[in-house]
């Protein structure tokens, strides 16, 4: 074998030893935590399928997060009390609530939303 073919095979090694060393799998930190809000009158099984889809192309399970709001209905008028639905108000701090829950169960400083109808107003 010439010297410069010996050369070259030596670089090519160097260089694949290089690049796998530096190739990895992504941790579960490198994939921000999503939560996903359904719209009015819905529940969070509106996205069962959109799940599925983000974890069968890799995206870890404990990173996406479905929620299900309380009295899922608008009111008719935001500023009158109605039986069963909640203001805007009220749907804001429970989101707000949930996404809290979310960053303290991941360690994360901040989350992904996705909304439907209401969920994304």
């Amino acid at each position: 074998m010439n010297l410069l073919r010996r050369g070259l095979l030596l670089a090519l090694a160097a260089s694949v030893a290089l690049l796998t060393s530096c190739a990895s799998t992504p941790g579960a930190s490198t994939y921000p935590p999503i939560v996903f809000v359904h719209g009015n009158g819905d529940t969070a099984a509106l996205w069962s399928t959109t799940l599925w889809r983000f974890e069968s192309n890799g995206w870890p399970r404990e990173r996406l997060h479905a929620i299900d709001l309380p009295y899922p209905l608008a009111r008719d008028t935001d500023n009158k009390p109605q039986d069963g639905r909640t203001s805007t108000g009220e749907h804001m701090q429970y989101l707000s609530a949930e996404v809290d829950k979310v960053l303290k169960a991941t360690g994360a400083s901040q989350v992904v939303l996705f909304g439907n109808s209401r969920g994304g107003n």
